[in-house]
């Protein structure tokens, strides 16, 4: 075998193997960022969750004030009715 022509050949093979090591490494790449996705999204849908339930009971909170101020209005009203002057 000439010389030149193995030389051309580890050339090439070792061209090979460097595309190949680098898609490998892309395809692992690639993996490892769509499991840090969805990592993140399971994440903040369980802080989008925990948000939600602390807005549930304020909301809650809020909503029975606000008929506990009702109630007091209309006993407001009953007790302070306005009366015309009497000429």
């Amino acid at each position: 075998m000439n010389p030149t022509t193995a030389t051309l050949i580890s050339a090439a093979a070792l061209i090979l193997a460097i595309f190949g090591a680098s898609w490998l490494n892309q395809q692992a790449m690639n993996k490892r960022i769509d499991d840090l996705k969805s990592y993140l999204d399971a994440r903040f849908d369980s802080i989008e969750r925990a948000v939600n339930a602390c807005f549930d009971v304020v909301d809650h909170r809020f909503s029975s004030l606000e008929q506990r101020m009702e109630r007091v209005e209309r006993q407001l009203e009953a007790i302070f009715k306005p009366v015309l002057p009497k000429n």
